[in-house]
């Protein structure tokens, strides 16, 4: 029976054709000279996108594998990719592969016989730990003894990302911050009304506490990405933590018009995590649900679930996230705003929540249940 594919052609060859192929270009000084000349990544790809030759550069990607085991493999596959093995012919037949770049350029360019440069962000394992890449992918033709192959370059732009998103976030939302501060100064300034000043010096300390928050978030999403974030592990109330959240953004200047509902648990629980920490999380996803949402009529509903051994909080809000969106969703760079968005959010929970909280983060979109997210906790903190 026929291999199930979603994008790209599913066959794959022997292992013999494969180790026939290796030789073939191993043998070949100008294919190995053109490979080591690659500033970064670079590999050779025959008919069927199996891997038959790479630079010494490769091998700091590849790291899952040894250079043996390189060989036959597709760069999803050697790269790590979450999705490379969802079907049975592997990496570029998933329903994923139809949004990856790297699919995508590799197609084309075996289909329409031109070279093609695309981005691609791909979340990978490495020892069964997660981690972003953001990729610039370039692809072309090459022929030898009558045979066609596609060399395959790769370029790290993920530090290029990491710096246009955090310019983004600066340029908006704390210089929009900074800029509600001064004018809620000017005006203290220029009244001296008590009514107006208590009201106004309340919208002061929450926008200064925002401000404060936003660069927090940065620190500590830049500290989690280099293995160094500190967590700071205690008791705590599931309620004071969704009452906490829903007070941070209920003045928000991003939710007037608009209505949280908070749901709390009755009785009270408690559990081991860390309060900072896990107010960022759920902070970013009520940010996201409340700019999803267009009016006072949509409820945004922030709420917890209590199971056996874990707490789930949840945000819903009542929009349906697009199936095309859904399957980015958790992709370092990628947003839904307009261009160069930030890109984030939903990232940067899932890296705190599983990687430092020992959680799981995942979501429902549908016309049924409309759009939840859920960062599950254990109740019990384990080292």
């Amino acid at each position: 029976m026929k291999a199930i594919t979603y994008y790209d052609t599913p066959e794959r060859s022997d292992y013999e054709v494969i180790l026939r192929t290796k030789k073939l270009l191993i043998d070949d000084f100008e294919i190995s000279q053109i490979l080591e000349c690659f500033p970064e990544l670079a590999v050779v790809l025959n008919e069927n996108r199996e891997i038959v030759a790479f630079n010494k550069k490769a091998l700091v990607l590849f790291k899952n594998f040894t250079e043996d085991e390189i060989y036959g493999k597709r760069v999803g596959e050697a790269l790590g990719c979450i999705h490379a093995n969802d079907e049975e012919a592997g990496c570029g037949t998933s329903i994923f592969c139809r949004e990856c770049g790297a699919a995508k350029s590799i197609r084309t360019t075996r289909i329409e016989n031109i070279s093609e440069e695309m981005e691609c962000r791909i979340t990978a394992l490495n020892i069964s730990k997660e981690f972003s890449l953001d990729l610039r992918v370039t692809t072309s033709n090459i022929y030898l003894d009558g045979l066609r192959f596609i060399i395959f370059a790769i370029k790290d732009i993920s530090e290029e990302k990491r710096r246009l998103a955090l310019e983004k976030i600066f340029f908006h939302d704390v210089l929009n911050t900074a800029g509600a501060i001064h004018g809620i100064s000017s005006i203290l300034q220029e009244t001296d009304s008590e009514t107006t000043i208590k009201e106004f010096s309340s919208l002061l300390e929450n926008s200064a506490q925002q401000l404060v928050n936003e660069i927090q978030m940065q620190r500590d999403l830049r500290n989690a990405e280099n293995g160094i974030l500190f967590v700071d592990i205690r008791t705590r109330s599931v309620n004071m933590i969704l009452s906490d959240v829903h007070s941070q953004y209920q003045n928000h200047s991003i939710t007037k018009g608009k209505l949280i509902d908070v749901k709390l648990l009755d009785p009270d629980i408690e559990i081991q995590t860390d309060m900072t920490l896990i107010k960022r999380c759920l902070g970013n996803l009520l940010k996201n649900a409340i700019e999803a949402t267009e009016s006072k009529v949509m409820p945004i509903e922030i709420f917890a679930v209590e199971t056996t051994d874990k707490i789930l909080f949840n945000v819903k809000n009542q929009t349906v996230i697009p199936e095309e969106v859904q399957r980015h969703i958790f992709y370092r760079s990628f947003s839904t705003k307009e261009k160069s968005g930030r890109g984030i959010g939903t990232y940067s929970v899932k890296l705190l929540a599983e990687s430092y909280l020992k959680g799981k983060v995942y979501f429902v979109s549908t016309e049924e249940t409309k759009t939840i997210f859920t960062i599950a906790l254990p109740k019990k903190f384990r080292v």
